[in-house]
């Protein structure tokens, strides 16, 4: 089960031996710079017969939920820190309850010091346990969820809390020790309760998940998961599909809002290139403006969601039109404006040129992030959008304050 994760300054790649009969788990891990040179796997101190699963950093220390394993069995979920990366204090039990049968723990720790933790539980209907906590970590909220999940995966996105793993629907009516098909599946916790986002290539063999989840660094709604699935059986019939999984990456957006209404000028001729674009003004550069919206109509599964279709101003013609739009930031320094586009665009902001570039056929939502300094109060968004004569079809936009400098 290796694990990536960093500090700032270096890599961390984790892992730990299975044992061998009655030989105790080893954990530990490799070190790198600069992604290419690598430590040799090296052995943690100070976490025997523990198993770390996971570690994460956060204010200049290393933080891990590791489980204890007693041969052949694994059980009970422990507290550990440690300031570099290899040297581990034991500090205190989170959950050695022989009734859950807790292990494997997926936690995030964010800036703030809010730390979430889904905790896998073998016993029953292995219904996994939402854990929170704030820093420094020394007690933890616990509440029990309603689906049966292993492999566990957590994040949170604003308030909102998603969870994933190896998820089987099965009916709590059947004996849980039944096998069944499982599927990597992404739910939603609200008020304690789960709700299935959707069900990712998966299944039906029952060995599938086990999640990495990587927060964009310029996109605090935008994230790279990772699973592996034999939901594809490989070309070469001589290999066991069961026995070599893919490894999938999913490039997805949670829980962002997206500017739903913006003015679009009528189109300007083609001779005008984008070049010699100059940041519009609906107020006083003669063209006509029309508001579009995003379809009011449409769900988060609908294609062309969140789209500012232009095509009735564009009509399949050559040319240039601009978008523009007036954010009410209120007192803030630093806002992220994100952005999808079909075309070639030309963006300012508050007057200023901040960004060029070809375009993507078709639009991808947040395909671009600006970090840009903001007004207190009203700030302008403008958009020039090269049709590539008459193919684009308009934009996504979207914004969003950021506490970082």
């Amino acid at each position: 089960d290796a694990h990536l994760y960093t500090d700032g300054d270096r890599l961390f790649c984790t892992c730990y031996v299975d044992p061998v009969d009655d030989l105790p788990v080893v954990s530990g891990c490799g070190v790198t710079e600069d992604g290419d040179l690598w430590t040799p796997f090296e052995p943690y101190s100070g976490t025997e017969k523990f198993a770390l699963w996971r570690p994460v950093w956060h204010r200049g220390k290393h933080y891990c939920a590791g489980f204890q394993w007693l041969s052949p069995k694994a059980y009970g979920v422990h507290w550990f820190e440690s300031e570099d990366g290899h040297s581990w204090e034991y500090v205190r039990p989170i959950n050695d309850s022989l009734e859950d049968d807790a292990n494997e723990c997926y936690l995030e720790i964010l800036p703030d010091g809010r730390a979430t933790m889904l905790m896998r539980c073998e016993t029953g209907l292995k219904k996994p346990k939402l854990c929170f906590s704030q820093y420094p970590f020394e007690s933890w909220e616990m509440q029990q969820l309603d689906v049966r999940i292993t492999g566990p995966a957590v994040w949170t996105v604003d308030d909102k809390v998603y969870i994933s793993g190896r998820w089987d629907p099965i009916d709590e009516r059947i004996h849980a020790e039944e096998d069944h098909a499982a599927h990597t599946g992404i739910f939603r916790v609200i008020d304690g309760e789960c709700f299935l986002i959707c069900v990712l290539p998966s299944g039906p063999h029952p060995d599938n998940s086990y999640m990495g989840v990587a927060r964009r660094q310029d996109n605090s709604h935008r994230f790279s998961l990772s699973y592996y699935s034999n939901a594809i059986a490989n070309e070469d019939p001589l290999i066991d599909q069961w026995q070599k999984p893919d490894i999938y990456v999913v490039d997805v957006l949670f829980g962002a809002d997206f500017i739903d209404e913006m003015l679009v000028s009528d189109l300007v001729d083609a001779r005008r290139g984008l070049e010699e674009a100059t940041e519009p003004d609906p107020g006083s550069d003669g063209l006509r403006y029309r508001p579009v919206r995003i379809p009011e109509d449409g769900t988060p599964h609908t294609p062309g969601h969140n789209f500012l279709d232009a095509r009735d101003v564009i009509g399949g013609r050559g040319g240039l039109v601009y978008f523009v739009r007036d954010i009410e930031v209120g007192p803030w320094d630093l806002v992220d404006v994100h952005l999808g586009y079909d075309g070639p665009v030309k963006v300012w902001w508050n007057g200023q040129e901040v960004f060029t570039d070809p375009g993507t056929s078709p639009a991808v939502e947040d395909a671009t992030s600006l970090r840009l300094e903001s007004r207190h109060g009203t700030n302008r968004l403008a958009l020039a959008l090269d049709t590539r004569n008459g193919q684009a079809r308009g934009i996504y936009a979207r914004w969003e304050r950021t506490w970082d400098a």
